[in-house]
């Protein structure tokens, strides 16, 4: 993905003014988070929208084999842009330029209609929302079905946490989704089978992880739970999906050649890699249906 120049960065504030972020409307993306001087979210190399750096990712996350899908007896096909797995990755958004609907000094509104006429010829309404309070980042997304059919959709996140060698990462889900050689999911098996304990800390600098798990565990508010403890810098990072989020990916990246943080994307998907190749009926999108999605970033000390 290409950089994007300053003016295509909005900067929200919080109220209370401990919270800062910057979005771009290419991708409706997370660009940074900060709260005062601890930096939570980032962009791998400083650069903006860099390996879908907190874009969204609709109307698939995740590859799509051979970017090929069906709908009963119509053939679609979607841009290769996984080389090595000679996938369609991501979706068809994450470059495109989203719209203003509202915007205030601590939240920012962006929409965009997804239709390709040879990848997904169906007009699908995508919104989302950042909102900034004295408790962190809150994001909302929505899509509306406007074709005059059934199709199937799903979306996500692809934001980077920051974190440090002495980092650790509480995941609590039931079940890893393994994969093959082109990063197309296989099959479920249980979570003890995967480098991620199901309980417990993990830690981040021994974590060589590019995989996606479900049947995650709601905490009592409802929400799938993920932390980030930072010792080096005394906070736990809490990163809460609502249940539409039934999948999550985590990837580190590693920035080959400028090693100066440890970056995780943590990314909630409302299904799994592949999707449009294994959708179920009722993850349909009926006309004039709206599918809602919440994310959240919180801070506390460690």
């Amino acid at each position: 993905m290409n950089s994007i120049s300053k003016a295509q960065i909005f900067n929200l504030l919080s109220e209370d003014g401990a919270w800062r972020a910057q979005i771009s409307p290419v991708g409706g993306s997370l660009v940074s988070l900060w709260r005062g001087d601890v930096e939570l979210v980032a962009s791998p190399y400083e650069q903006p929208l860099a390996a879908f750096a907190g874009a969204v990712m609709a109307p698939w996350p995740n590859r799509l084999e051979d970017g090929t899908w069906k709908l009963g007896n119509r053939d679609f096909v979607a841009p290769i842009n996984d080389l090595d797995g000679n996938n369609a990755n991501h979706g068809l958004v994450f470059d495109k330029m989203f719209n203003i609907v509202h915007h205030t000094e601590k939240t920012l509104r962006l929409e965009t209609e997804i239709f390709d006429a040879r990848a997904y010829p169906f007009q699908v309404l995508l919104t989302i929302t950042y909102a900034l309070d004295s408790d962190g980042l809150q994001i909302s997304l929505e899509a509306k079905n406007q074709a005059a059919e059934a199709v199937p959709f799903a979306f996500g996140l692809h934001p980077y946490f920051v974190a440090e060698e002495d980092s650790e990462l509480e995941l609590n889900a039931q079940s890893w989704v393994q994969k093959n050689l082109r990063n197309l999911p296989i099959q479920l098996i249980p979570i003890d089978s995967s480098s991620v304990a199901r309980h417990g800390l993990n830690r981040m600098a021994q974590l060589n992880i590019d995989d996606c798990f479900t049947n995650l565990v709601a905490n009592e508010q409802g929400f799938y739970s993920t932390k980030i403890s930072r010792p080096a810098v005394g906070v736990v990072v809490d990163i809460l999906q609502s249940r539409t989020m039934s999948h999550l990916m985590l990837f580190k990246f590693l920035e080959v050649e400028k090693q100066k943080r440890m970056l995780f994307a943590v990314e909630p998907q409302t299904a799994p890699a592949n999707f449009l190749r294994n959708f179920a009926s009722e993850s349909l999108l009926r006309p004039n249906q709206v599918i809602e999605a919440n994310f959240e970033i919180r801070l506390r000390k460690n």
